[in-house]
């Protein structure tokens, strides 16, 4: 049974609005990197009018810092119109689909519940599953155009998982973390109704027991 799915089936007239709003997302991204690299070139170019060289360094490594981070925060934000990404989330699998770093290959995983040992978060918050030996995991890359299939081999038989969308890491970890042998806190519960700690003149004074607040 399907438990959560990302991106959502909507409706035919909700696809129309939201292709527009992307469009609209995409050239706003667009210009802001274009401002960025504009930036970055008048700086480098500012530079060859200074005559202390270290200045000068400086103003170089500066402007291309600036389009280096105007680059990147243009991929990251791509990444959330990517329509190759997707996840499925079963009562029993996982469907999930990822871009494999910076290229144009994208990593597909069909994996059983069952064929997980562990589960963790790493220090990015991707969710990292560990499999059993003896797994029945399907793991492949494909190309831009889900051509040219190549197995995966996962290394010490763990997978790290990116979501593009939280919420579907969210339904793992919260809510089927005993499938999956994520690590599940339990946090302390104050019970109310216990008042041994509220003395009897306490309550001669607070009569609606809430310590005077």
């Amino acid at each position: 049974m399907l438990v959560y799915e990302y991106p959502p089936k909507i409706s035919r007239a909700s696809r129309q609005a939201k292709a527009a709003h992307d469009l609209a997302q995409h050239a706003k991204i667009r210009r802001n990197m274009l401002k960025n690299m504009l930036l970055a070139a008048v700086i480098i170019g500012i530079s060859f009018f200074v005559g202390n060289i270290l200045v000068r360094v400086l103003l170089i490594v500066i402007g291309i810092a600036n389009a280096a981070v105007g680059a990147l925060l243009y991929w990251y934000n791509m990444l959330s119109f990517d329509t190759k990404v997707y996840s499925r989330i079963f009562d029993d699998h996982i469907e999930h689909s990822q871009r494999v770093g910076f290229s144009k290959r994208y990593l597909h995983v069909d994996i059983k519940y069952s064929d997980i040992e562990k589960s963790e978060q790493d220090n990015r918050g991707n969710l990292v599953l560990y499999l059993k030996a003896s797994h029945s995991a399907k793991l492949f890359t494909t190309d831009e155009n889900g051509a040219d299939k190549q197995d995966f081999a996962a290394k010490d038989n763990s997978v790290t998982l990116k979501f593009t969308d939280t919420k579907a890491k969210l339904t793992l970890v919260n809510d089927l973390y005993s499938q999956i042998g994520y690590p599940h806190k339990q946090y302390n519960v104050i019970d109310d109704d216990d008042d041994d700690y509220y003395t009897a003149e306490d309550k001669k004074w607070d009569s609606l027991g809430k310590h005077g607040l």
